[in-house]
This record gives structure tokens, sequence and C-alpha cells, in this order.
């Protein structure tokens, strides 16, 4: 009897030893040249939000319209709609001079809805970033709305290869951003 819990212990931690290893991903823009310039006086509230799935660390690849396959062993180093923020906020700070991350706006306050839709590898060797943005004057007044939607071909096939290819469709939606926004506020 002792013997045979001691087999089965020796295959479980077996089993256990065999698991793939966990990796971690993280997406890397270019340094941005906005730093050294004078930021205009306004107030911005980001708002970012996104499917549940884009709130969860899983690096995702849509197999079809239908089905989202979410990786177990490869992850991002936080959320897509973290990082996501994370990189708007940093990128309006550079221009303008009061920006917040947050769902409650000051009264003057712009306030830049983003609506992440895709974050993802899509199919083989492609992968996919897909958002809204529109900003708000502080009166509750559109004043501009773009759709985003990036599809790059990736160099490699693995997460790595996502995190390269969504890095540099997420700078280049950025830059678009920041391009439409300059002219209204």
């Amino acid at each position: 009897m002792m013997r045979r819990g001691f087999i089965l212990l020796g295959v479980f931690l077996m089993a256990a030893c065999s698991m793939p290893e966990t990796k971690i991903y993280s997406l890397h823009l270019p340094g941005d040249n906005n730093k050294a310039q004078v930021r205009k006086q306004a107030m911005i509230t980001l708002r970012v939000q996104s499917p549940r799935y884009l709130a969860q660390p899983y690096i995702a690849h849509r197999i079809s319209p239908y089905q989202l396959d979410i990786s177990r062993y490869a992850k991002w180093d936080s959320a897509p709609v973290e990082m996501v923020r994370e990189i708007l906020r940093d990128s309006l700070s550079g221009v303008y001079q009061d920006v917040k991350a947050s769902n409650l706006a000051a009264e003057s306050s712009f306030v830049l809805n983003i609506n992440l839709k895709r974050f993802e590898r899509v199919e083989e060797s492609y992968a996919e970033l897909a958002f809204d943005a529109v900003l708000y004057s502080p009166e509750g007044k559109e004043l501009y709305r773009i759709e985003e939607r990036k599809k790059v071909q990736l160099d490699t096939k693995d997460p790595a290869g996502a995190a390269k290819g969504l890095s540099a469709a997420l700078s280049e939606s950025v830059k678009e951003v920041l391009a439409g926004l300059a002219s209204k506020i």
C-alpha cells in the first residue's frame, strides 16, 4: 500500500515537472521625441474599456470569427486593456499638461473614450489591433471620432512575433489618434 502511494506520488511529480515553461511578453514602442516640446494647456480624462478576455493577461489567437484560443503558457506582462491605457496615457502626457486615466472626469476635462475591440493574433501569421476612439468636449459634445484597425503580418508565428507586430500596430495607431486630437484641442 505504501509503495503504491510512492509510485503515484512519483507519477504526479513527473507530470507536474513536464509542464511547459510560462513565458511573459511585453510591448515595445519606440521612444517619443515629444517630451521636450511645450505641452498644451488641457485636461484630458482617458477611459479605456474592452471585452473581458482583453482584461486578462493571456495572449489570444482568433481561430475563426466564432472561436478564440487563449494561451495557457504565453502571457502579456499585463492585460492588453491596461497596456493600451498606459501607452495612450504616456503619449498624451507628452503633448497635454494634465492627463488622467479614470472613469470619473473633472468638470473642465476633455474625455477620450477608447473601446478596445481586438488585440490578438489572427490566422497563422497576422496580428490585429482594433479600437474606437471618441473625444468629447468638457461640455459633453463629440469633437472627434476615429476607428482604428490594423492588421499586420508577423515575422514569426510565435507570441514574440505577435508582440512585435502588435507593438508596431499600436505605435502607428497612437500617432494617428494624437494627430486627430491636435486639430480638436
